[in-house]
């Protein structure tokens, strides 16, 4: 039976993935075949491979409630897929085209099966999400806020706009899950399955783990290159981590701190092109631009935000005292190159395509042959016809977890659209911020953080840009400036308690407390808190205006975060006090300032500080440890 199972879940995998090579080739089906099917795909493979409670071991042996899920899934779904006519031929919401007791109960039952599958792959806090959606849809005339009342949906109502329509389950989000995200989960698990990630961490190790602190910045670049393609934080963790926090370790980093310095480093794969998290679609749809100007648009913040991470681990090892490893245990880079550099022509291919104006689709079609054809340069990388196939059952169990969520998803923005209450949310944050522009920004800060813990980054997205994007567009913030800021701020939640799920991750391979990597991850993660409200006052850093423009600001932000750094930090060749420290921030902040006559304040500000600064240093005068 075991056998049986694992036949069938290859077999179901490699489809799934077929399917989704082939309509990148040939084009997309009707809207509801097109999202069907993946999503059928999805909730199969999801319970049969993934068990119901948490067990001993990794394999999962599928139960007969597993298998009696699967039987359910298929006409709940297969509903969809194989009545396309009358659901694109039918008015919702009339009567004339009421739902059926039998479109109801399918609707019913799709609505367990995703939650379920949901409650598996992502646990509890997702699917109380959701419940809490559908439950105010149905009794939303009851709440006792009369801005957040309805007239209220009955059964038959609900269950026609989010199963029948696609504005719910088979809406926006599971679009572009289904059209441009799973495919390049694909790429990615075509690239790991080459040995793409491998290439990477012993590139960056060759690179830089000589260095001072070396092993940090090995962890640093390795996970900002293995992120750019698999767009995983926890993953991305448990990739690189293992191989760079027992470095980190050895030369003398503090265990939590090495947690902490990878949970950050694999967080940033988030905001790094040209995956994006798989966000970038959405960010894309959103906004109302193509995915190339957001890919573009993101390169300037992800090269902050590791270089901040990267002058933060520089100091740390300065005023450590701690050093690269041994010269001789360095791989040589040219020995590295020669091993893996075709593996990099793949990305290559990718953004060549999306610049020379491929549709991101065929651009990552073009990849995954990329992949394909140069890893037979080399006998290690070589893929033959079994790692294929393993690359794409890979890539399509990857898919299956993307794909659940964004359908699972429709039921919260098909019930903000309906009820109305994704605007009665954003005329609430506006009245408590009484109009205030930066109020406004950090009321829909904390709500796109709040909204984030224990989510994805697609998930996280998806909930925090239904209120926050409408709140920042009543000021007339710049949509593609709205939504980015929406994203930043929603994937802090993974290295920020409580609920911190790349920190602990980090800490749990380091051996370490996990609030205390917490805190290291929160306090080294400077950038990644101020990038978020950087790219509102500096829409230059997403390339938004003259190249005069985008050259004066990022020069004037990367000094203003060096200096903010430094302050947390606390070290600038001797260790700074308190009033150094502030002074170090208030300087930084003004280079960050909009205002070009506060920018000079900061460069007059600087230049006094550096002078102090250096004479300090020079004397060699010991300031008293903060």
């Amino acid at each position: 039976m075991q056998r049986l199972t694992g036949w069938i879940v290859r077999v179901v995998a490699v489809v799934m993935a077929g399917f989704h090579i082939y309509t990148a080739y040939a084009g997309t089906f009707y809207p509801y075949v097109q999202r069907g099917l993946p999503l059928l795909f999805s909730l199969i493979l999801t319970f049969l491979t993934v068990s119901a409670w948490k067990t001993e071991g990794d394999k999962h042996q599928p139960t007969l409630l597993d298998w009696l899920l699967v039987v359910l899934t298929v006409p709940a779904v297969g509903y969809v897929v194989f009545n396309v006519d009358h659901l694109m031929n039918r008015w919702p919401l009339t009567p004339t085209f009421a739902p059926t007791t039998l479109e109801i109960g399918l609707g019913v039952l799709t609505m367990v099966l995703l939650l379920e599958a949901t409650r598996r792959l992502m646990g509890s806090v997702l699917v109380v999400v959701v419940a809490l959606a559908i439950l105010y849809a149905l009794f939303g005339e009851y709440v006792p806020f009369a801005e957040l009342r309805h007239r209220g949906f009955t059964v038959q109502h609900v269950t026609d706009y989010l199963y029948l329509t696609d504005q719910g389950v088979w809406g926006t989000s599971l679009d572009i899950a289904v059209t441009f995200i799973v495919l390049f989960i694909i790429f990615s698990a075509f690239a790991e399955r080459a040995g793409a990630a491998e290439f990477f961490i012993q590139f960056a190790n060759a690179l830089t783990g000589h260095t001072r602190g070396g092993p940090a910045k090995v962890a640093i670049i390795s996970s900002a290159m293995v992120g750019s393609v698999t767009g995983s934080t926890v993953a991305n963790v448990y990739t690189t981590g293992q191989f760079t926090i027992p470095l980190m370790k050895r030369t003398g980093y503090p265990p939590a701190m090495a947690g902490a310095v990878e949970a950050l480093a694999s967080n940033g794969g988030q905001i790094m092109p040209p995956v994006l998290g798989s966000t970038a679609f959405l960010v894309a749809a959103d906004s109302g631009v193509s995915y190339t100007t957001v890919v573009l648009a993101c390169i300037l913040p992800a090269l902050i935000y590791y270089g901040g991470l990267l002058w933060y681990m520089h100091l740390e090892a300065i005023n450590r005292d701690l050093h690269g490893i041994p010269i001789e245990e360095k791989p040589s880079v040219v020995a590295v190159l020669k091993q893996g550099a075709h593996l990099m022509a793949p990305i290559v291919v990718l953004f060549g395509g999306l610049i020379w104006g491929l549709s991101p689709t065929r651009a990552a079609l073009y990849s995954i042959g990329a992949t394909v054809v140069v890893s037979w340069f080399r006998k290690a990388t070589r893929l033959g016809p079994k790692e294929i196939i393993e690359a794409m059952e890979l890539g399509a169990k990857g898919g299956a977890l993307m794909v659940v969520i964004c359908a699972v998803l429709g039921y919260v923005i098909g019930t903000f659209t309906l009820t109305g209450l994704g605007l009665n949310i954003t005329s609430a944050i506006i009245s408590v911020s009484q109009g205030l522009f930066l109020l406004t920004l950090f009321l829909v800060f904390a709500a796109c953080f709040i909204l984030g813990m224990g989510m994805n980054a697609v998930a996280a997205y998806i909930l925090a840009s239904a209120i926050g994007v409408p709140a920042l567009a009543m000021f007339k913030v710049d949509p593609l400036v709205a939504n980015i800021f929406v994203f930043y701020a929603s994937i802090l939640s993974h290295i920020t308690p409580p609920v911190c799920l790349a920190v602990f991750a980090g800490a749990q391979i380091a051996g370490a407390n996990m609030w205390e990597t917490a805190w290291y991850a929160v306090r080294m993660g400077t950038v990644a808190y101020v990038l978020p409200f950087l790219v509102v006052f500096l829409p230059s850093l997403l390339l938004i205006g003259s190249a005069i423009d985008i050259l004066i600001e990022t020069i004037t932000a990367i000094i203003g975060l060096g200096l903010i750094i430094t302050a947390v930090q606390g070290w600038a060749g001797y260790r700074l006090n308190w009033p150094e420290r502030l002074w170090f921030v208030v300087t930084g902040g003004c280079f960050v300032s909009p205002d070009l006559m506060v920018t000079g304040i900061g460069a007059a500000s600087g230049a006094a500080l550096g002078a102090v600064v250096f004479m300090r240093a020079r004397r060699k005068v010991p300031a008293k440890a903060a």
